[in-house]
């Protein structure tokens, strides 16, 4: 009995949102063109999140050590965003959303090279790529308290 008190004891619930600043999504709109004008609420998809590390980010001295992308889709809205357990990253979060289109569940995939990192977006009429410059790099900052995400280098331009 004593046993099972100290186990119940050992545990502690942590909850950061206290302390965690509100966050400003930079937010784009992305024309389909050539796509079809959907009714809103003709094709019905879940929710879907997911996250990728990066290949380094366990490395003592890598630049991407303790970062993370996640994101959640709902709809027709994506939401990115680049986490650091480590230091704070500055315009780390975006919202995209898609006229006339509608993400697909799993429908995000993010994948890395040497030199870029591209995200795959899905949408049931579309497919968008994302090429951006790798963390490792962008310009380092003098502070090692704040830097910039690779997702401020996000911008929209339809040709």
């Amino acid at each position: 009995m004593a046993a099972a008190g100290a186990v119940e004891r050992s545990f502690v619930e942590l909850v950061g949102a206290e302390r965690e600043r509100p966050r400003h999504f930079r937010e784009f709109t992305v024309c389909g063109i050539g796509t079809a004008n959907a009714a809103a609420g003709a094709v019905k998809c879940s929710e879907s999140a997911g996250g990728f590390y990066y290949v380094e980010s366990g490395k003592l001295f890598s630049v991407t050590r303790n970062r993370f992308i996640h994101w959640k889709t709902s709809g027709d809205t994506l939401e990115l965003v680049e986490e650091s357990l480590d230091i704070n990253l500055l315009n780390n979060a975006v919202r995209l959303k898609f006229q006339n289109c509608v993400l697909l569940p799993g429908g995000v995939h993010v994948s890395e090279t040497q030199n870029h990192v591209m995200i795959l977006i899905l949408t049931n009429q579309t497919v968008h790529r994302l090429v951006l410059p790798h963390p490792s790099r962008m310009y380092r900052s003098v502070s090692w308290l704040s830097i910039m995400s690779f997702i401020s280098q996000v911008t929209w331009s339809q040709s």
